[in-house]
């Protein structure tokens, strides 16, 4: 079964880490939706933003529904990169569903973010403006411009 793990800011909204989120702005993306329901496996938010900044932009977008559980700062104790962040997610996961056919799909902007989670095992996505460089970082399974153009390869392939 596959995972797919969704960093929140500048991978699925895009927003440049500007401090102050004008949340009016955000607004429903049917490709994004139409992308997201082609995902054959459970879909998860893990964000070093709150729960209620993941909930407020899902609900935005519109997209809420499509996620099986956001993992937050409010509701793991570690935050990205902590190792001990990533493990908390992945002994979640895969106690949820225990299968032994298990691919995690991670996709973040962060590159240390993607370091930890590929140690791990994960297969990491590179969300960035600067995702052409992607291929010189081995812990980058692949790389992309925006997190349609990886999703819209990814529905080719698996």
């Amino acid at each position: 079964m596959i995972h797919y793990v969704f960093d929140l800011d500048d991978t699925i909204i895009m927003h440049n880490n500007i401090r102050h989120i004008n949340y009016d702005l955000i607004s429903e993306d049917h490709s994004l939706t139409q992308l997201l329901d082609n995902c054959k496996g459970p879909r998860y938010i893990y964000t070093n933003g709150t729960g209620g900044h993941a909930l407020t932009v899902l609900n935005k977008m519109n997209i809420k529904h499509y996620f099986d559980k956001i993992y937050s700062r409010d509701t793991i104790p570690f935050m990205k990169p902590d190792e001990r962040s990533i493990n908390d997610v992945h002994n979640d996961i895969l106690y949820r569903y225990q299968s032994k056919e298990d691919i995690i799909f991670f996709f973040d902007d962060r590159l240390e973010n993607l370091k930890i989670a590929k140690e791990k095992g994960w297969l990491t996505f590179w969300i960035h403006p600067n995702a052409g460089m992607g291929n010189q970082y081995k812990f980058v399974t692949m790389s992309f411009l925006t997190i349609k153009d990886c999703l819209r390869y990814l529905e080719t392939k698996y």
